[in-house]
């Protein structure tokens, strides 16, 4: 039997393919396939494709499959079985199951665990909490109308401070040189035309190591960004711990994930954030990837679960590589 995992996020897209002992047979990359912003038939397409690549690379292709998809955007029970009719059409022979990608994130951090709370902090957010049978989801409306403390959320209170500079209603910040640096704009003025007709939510997620980077720097005005960032993550991952009746008893175990997440800076002001207030979090290491949850995902819809052999650290760093290319 192979067990797929695939994690779908705004950015990127990866896919781990296990033998039924748990060895990685196949880690490969791809590009975004959040389905909000790519549609059902074009996530399909995208993660089938994702799928049979790793497949090739692993081999073998006489044993029975079984996939677990984890989008980000993937949010109602119609747009599940829609995803699913999707992708069976493009390949049949695959026992697909598709989830939002925050279940991908808990399993990985907390595999068989019966309880505990996660933060997803990549271009968009999501926080999403566990108890045993019970639970729960905050945030993840989008770039419209949440993603608090995401690289989306970062990267525009970095051009709102840009602008608010230039307005002289904010503080100077080396956030002006540094935001439009990046985006190659000579003045402020500029920002608009270039945002409205230039960037996605995921281009406004990318100016996020612009903001950090500052911040570590110690520019006061960045440094205050990534603190109400990450109060605002706090908040939202306090709310599903709360809904489920975690924090009543004990501190809940609470671990941060995402892109955005592997940042010292922001992991420090997030952690610093998430002892604070009335029910405090208990800081947990993920032990494994999102795409490792999606594989535990996977398995569980099989009917059995094997830890998977293999070094995640070693694991991010292919997958950083491969980006680089």
């Amino acid at each position: 039997m192979i067990c797929i995992g695939v994690d779908a996020g705004g950015t990127n897209s990866r896919c781990l393919v296990t033998d039924a002992h748990g060895a990685v047979r196949a880690h490969v990359t791809g590009p975004g396939a959040n389905l909000h912003q790519y549609g059902i038939d074009n996530t399909a397409r995208s993660v089938a494709g994702l799928v049979h690549e790793a497949l090739a690379r692993a081999g073998d292709h006489q044993r029975e499959v079984h996939a677990a998809v984890c989008v980000a955007g993937l949010d109602t029970d119609a747009s599940r079985e829609r995803l699913d009719t999707a992708l069976r059409a493009i390949d049949s022979s695959i026992r697909w199951q598709s989830a939002n990608d925050a279940l991908a994130a808990w399993y990985g951090a907390f595999g068989t665990e019966r309880s505990g709370v996660i933060a997803i902090a990549g271009t968009g957010s999501a926080a999403y909490a566990r108890n045993g049978e019970w639970e729960a989801r905050a945030g993840g409306w989008g770039a419209m109308l949440g993603d608090e403390g995401s690289g989306y959320d970062l990267g525009r209170r970095g051009l709102i401070a840009v602008l608010r500079a230039h307005d002289r209603i904010g503080p100077a910040t080396s956030l002006r040189g540094a935001v439009l640096g990046r985006l190659g704009l000579d003045r402020p003025e500029a920002i608009i035309d270039h945002l409205h007709f230039h960037m996605a939510p995921a281009d406004v997620a990318a100016l996020a190591p612009v903001v950090l980077g500052c911040a570590a720097e110690g520019d006061p005005v960045a440094e205050e960004l990534v603190d109400a960032a990450a109060a605002s993550l706090i908040e939202i991952t306090a709310g599903a711990a709360s809904a489920v009746g975690l924090g009543e008893a004990e501190e809940p175990l609470f671990a941060l994930v995402g892109g955005v997440a592997r940042d010292p800076f922001f992991r420090a002001a997030v952690r610093r954030r998430a002892g604070r207030g009335d029910r405090p979090l208990r800081w947990h290491e993920a032990g494994a990837p999102p795409v490792a949850g999606a594989v535990y995902l996977a398995m569980s819809g099989a009917g059995f679960f094997s830890a998977i052999q293999h070094d995640f650290g070693q694991l991010e760093l292919e997958a950083t590589s491969r980006r680089r290319q």
